[in-house]
């Protein structure tokens, strides 16, 4: 594990809590996911995040790097135990949580790109990842959810993203507290996941951000790709494409407005 840091009581957590009930917080670790999953596996409750100032291996999908100012940006992973019908809401969940903390700090409208990513004014804000273990097809045995968000992060410092990112301080032209983010971020998960275990499917709420939807997009999915108009999700939140030929249901890839 990597070392410890005392800073957590910042972070507040109340007796109904699931998400942040148990938080470890890290200044150097290769991967909170990695962090998260070894603790998993070794019998942690669910709702345990792993907090890191810096990650040497911070990814995303496929495996691509995620950058980070260290110390000033939030990187998180959350150890959540959902059963196997609950599992697509997961990304759901943590991309409105995003985007209602976006809006709470700043005042305004980021809007979620399919499948996983946030943006605000085109320039990518925060990303999700999401991994699973599972005993078989239909049975859960854990999921974490990473999250990067781009508190104070500067693009223009790194020479991969200068014209891709944005972050929360660039948006209010102000540096951001790391730890209000934080816990705002956290309460909100909070509350949509207990919501969904509750019962409640979060599919409509969630594809009426979509800026996806209605607009004209080419998928990367693996070898294929796809050109077509995006005309909504299904009941799990698959992205339906209408081609010059068909209609096609897409579970995951890369996705360019066009």
């Amino acid at each position: 594990m990597g070392k410890l840091k005392s800073d957590i009581a910042l972070l507040n957590t109340s007796d109904n809590k699931l998400v942040g009930k148990q938080i470890i917080n890290l200044s150097h670790v290769e991967s909170t996911m990695d962090e998260a999953k070894n603790l998993a596996i070794c019998g942690a409750r669910e709702g345990l995040v792993v907090i890191a100032d810096r990650q040497s291996k911070g990814r995303g999908r496929f495996d691509r790097k995620w950058l980070t100012t260290p110390g000033q940006d939030v990187t998180i992973s959350i150890l959540l135990k959902p059963v196997f019908s609950q599992l697509h809401m997961l990304n759901m969940i943590a991309s409105l949580a995003i985007k209602e903390t976006i809006f709470k700090i700043t005042q305004e409208e980021a809007e979620i790109k399919w499948p996983n990513d946030v943006l605000f004014k085109g320039k990518k804000v925060s990303g999700i990842l999401i991994e699973t273990a599972m005993s078989n097809s239909t049975h859960v045995d854990f999921a974490v959810v990473g999250i990067g968000l781009n508190v104070n992060l500067d693009p223009a410092d790194e020479e991969s993203i200068k014209d891709s990112a944005t972050s929360i301080g660039l948006i209010t032209h102000d540096t951001i507290d790391k730890y209000l983010v934080l816990t705002t971020l956290l309460s909100l998960i909070d509350k949509r996941y207990q919501l969904v275990l509750q019962g409640k499917d979060l599919c409509s709420e969630w594809s009426s951000k979509l800026s996806t939807i209605g607009t004209t997009v080419k998928v990367s999915n693996g070898k294929n790709i796809i050109l077509g108009y995006a005309l909504g999700v299904d009941s799990v939140g698959n992205l339906i494409i209408e081609t010059n030929k068909e209609k096609i249901t897409v579970s995951s890839g890369d996705v360019t407005l066009i």
